[in-house]
């Protein structure tokens, strides 16, 4: 159900800023992104590769130019069609690729329009990905998004171009700012007639992004995979075979433990339900149930090799985001 939304409104602006998105909240951010750093969370050893470690997953080596062939050459890197052209040998060169695309898949779905402390879990998932994306800009990375509601995506063609960032925050901003209009003016639906033909939103978000993201990239998801399915499983798995992936899972306490003992309303804008939290073992079936979907998701992430991190409504966002993208050692 989509939770009732307290508002106080002067000359029809809101107050509550962890309720509406500002195009200036997100700017501000961009001090604090100096502080994070994307370099790729692994660092693999592998005895295949002769021990070389590299930040870098996927592409890893660019091809440069081919020159003649010298003693001592590698001969798997023998250009065989310049050779036969010339009558010569030639050996192509390689450079270690440094670029990485990095891109963003924003959950904006109804449901994420909820938060019992600090800011709406929406909230929490643009202020987020509004860090990455000057934390991007910064180390000099072309970023793109893909965002995605109940009914629309949005996508956002890879750039590095500070305007181009800009653009980005402002559709951010944007969509979120309208899907909130349409939830207080009870104009939203849980799922709508346009959302979905044989995918899920997620699903399509997912299958959008394997078009855009190529090998190598960095990508981050922001959701809260109340909708992870088996089509946005599949998707999954074919962008972890070449990319380096980072799941946000936004929280909330109310998640896990539900208000204290007593009696309750509910809305969804439409109609009223009231719910009595007293029962203990009701309240240990909320957690359970909760916990064990947490736990699953855990274990299928860890399986594709997908990096997770919680991400709570009372979360500072830059301990959280500088945690998570802490290199670590994998060996192989």
């Amino acid at each position: 159900m989509i939770p009732a939304i307290k508002t106080n409104r002067q000359s029809g602006q809101h107050h509550d800023m962890g309720v509406r998105l500002t195009v200036d909240e997100l700017l501000a951010l961009r001090r604090d992104a100096m502080a994070l750093d994307l370099a790729s969370s692994y660092r693999v050893s592998s005895t295949l590769a002769g021990g070389y470690r590299s930040k870098f997953r996927g592409r890893g080596m660019d091809f440069d130019e081919v020159r003649p062939y010298l003693p001592g050459d590698d001969i798997r890197n023998i250009d065989w069609r310049v050779t036969a052209r010339t009558g010569n040998p030639h050996t192509k060169l390689f450079r270690e690729e440094r670029e990485r695309p990095v891109f963003l898949l924003l959950d904006q779905s109804s449901h994420l329009f909820f938060g019992s402390r600090n800011a709406f879990k929406s909230v929490m998932a643009a202020r987020a990905a509004a860090l990455l994306i000057w934390a991007s800009i910064t180390a000099g990375s072309r970023i793109g998004a893909v965002l995605f509601d109940d009914s629309k995506h949005l996508e956002h063609r890879p750039s590095g171009r500070r305007r181009d960032a800009l653009a980005l925050l402002k559709k951010i901003t944007s969509r979120h700012n309208i899907l909130l209009d349409e939830i207080e003016n009870q104009r939203s639906s849980v799922q709508s007639e346009k959302t979905v033909n044989k995918q899920s939103a997620f699903a399509e978000s997912l299958s959008r992004l394997r078009r855009l993201a190529k090998p190598g990239s960095l990508i981050y998801l922001f959701s809260d995979f109340r909708t992870l399915d088996e089509d946005c499983k599949r998707h999954l798995s074919r962008l972890g075979q070449h990319n380096e992936i980072q799941a946000y899972l936004l929280t909330d306490p109310m998640d896990t433990q539900l208000p204290p003992p007593g009696n309750y309303s509910l809305t969804d804008g439409h109609s009223i339900s009231r719910i009595n939290t007293s029962a203990k073992n009701m309240r240990e079936q909320y957690l359970n149930f909760e916990q064990l979907r947490i736990d699953s998701l855990k274990t299928y992430l860890k399986q594709q090799r997908v990096l997770l991190q919680p991400l709570s409504t009372t979360d500072n966002l830059g301990v959280v985001l500088a945690a998570a993208n802490t290199p670590r050692i994998i060996v192989r």
